[in-house]
């Protein structure tokens, strides 16, 4: 849990921009190219504190982050998190979900999702599949009967925690 500690003093220590350009500033780090996803994002930075912070800790990070919905997925998953071919010193994340699922349920899962984001912003090794694959092995556990597939407790409480805010 140490190795959070700098993604959260950054937050806590930069100027904080509004929720909502968050979402639609030109260097914003949270992005989607599809309209449900963004008025996802939108519902949730405004009716989940947690979600609203998520989005906030990944703005201050050094990854960007894609959402994208997916009707491909295994079976098994209901969202994933891959790591991009890095561009420079840039590192790209790719958050899939799987699009069938009801709004509150993609809203929680974005959150889940982003929580992993930020474990991986956290870890500056994490350049390559190979260094995605010791973080998970290190601070997660394996998700049965699917290869290389992890959680982690922090993910699944963020999870959570926004789907009870959107509920009450």
């Amino acid at each position: 849990m140490l190795w959070l500690v700098p993604v959260l003093l950054t937050v806590a220590l930069s100027p904080v921009p509004e929720d909502h350009e968050l979402l639609s500033a030109p260097d914003r780090r949270v992005r989607s190219a599809d309209r449900r996803i963004g008025e996802l994002l939108a519902a949730g930075m405004e009716r989940s504190p947690t979600f609203a912070h998520l989005v906030r800790a990944v703005n201050a990070t050094d990854v960007i982050v894609y959402i994208e919905p997916t009707r491909h997925l295994p079976k098994t998953l209901a969202g994933r998190l891959l790591l991009l071919p890095r561009a420079g010193e840039q590192r790209y994340l790719r958050i899939q979900v799987r699009v069938d699922l009801p709004g509150r349920e993609l809203i929680a899962l974005i959150g889940h999702e982003l929580r992993h984001a930020l474990e991986v912003a956290a870890d500056p090794t994490v350049r390559d599949d190979d260094g995605m694959l010791a973080l998970y092995q290190r601070i997660g556990r394996a998700t049965l009967g699917t290869l290389h597939a992890f959680d982690t407790e922090e993910a699944q409480i963020a999870g959570r925690r926004v789907r009870q805010e959107l509920v009450g």
